[in-house]
């Protein structure tokens, strides 16, 4: 027989971040002993896996797939499909510039990224609106 009910509750969250927390002060020893590409697999494993039920990850598939094979999410019943690209690609190049600001070699550019965070809102709030419809925003939006 498996597994029926699963309850978490507040001591189960409180517990992990607790532990997760504590895990800090393996940072001198313990774990100097791991190989540094061991760590670097791990996190990249867990972005890897992180992905899947990501919503804009799921958009950016649709870009290579037939309008047929769509899923049926909500938000593709009511967006066009052109809304829904210029959506997507407005948010790959904010992430990219926020990649080549984050993983820049000089400092200076990495004192920018925080002011590029905050700026993030305008642009959602002020152009994004230009672009698509907010109906559109609104429906594409309720799914987080």
């Amino acid at each position: 027989m498996g597994i029926v009910k699963v309850r978490e509750t507040r001591v189960t969250g409180i517990l992990s971040h607790a532990l997760i927390g504590l895990s800090v002060f393996l940072l001198p020893y313990p774990l100097s002993y791991i190989p540094p590409p061991v760590l670097n697999g791990l996190f990249l494993y867990m972005a890897i896996t992180a992905l899947n039920g990501n919503q804009m990850f799921e958009r950016i598939t649709l870009f290579f797939m037939e309008q047929v094979a769509y899923p049926p999410n909500h938000y593709i019943r009511r967006v066009p499909q052109r809304k829904i690209h210029i959506f997507t690609g407005c948010q790959v190049l904010q992430l990219g510039i926020l990649c080549v600001f984050g993983f820049s070699p000089w400092s200076y550019m990495k004192t920018i990224f925080p002011v590029l965070l905050l700026l993030l809102l305008p642009i959602r709030h002020r152009l994004i609106p230009m672009l698509i419809e907010e109906k559109y925003l609104t429906a594409m939006d309720m799914e987080l």
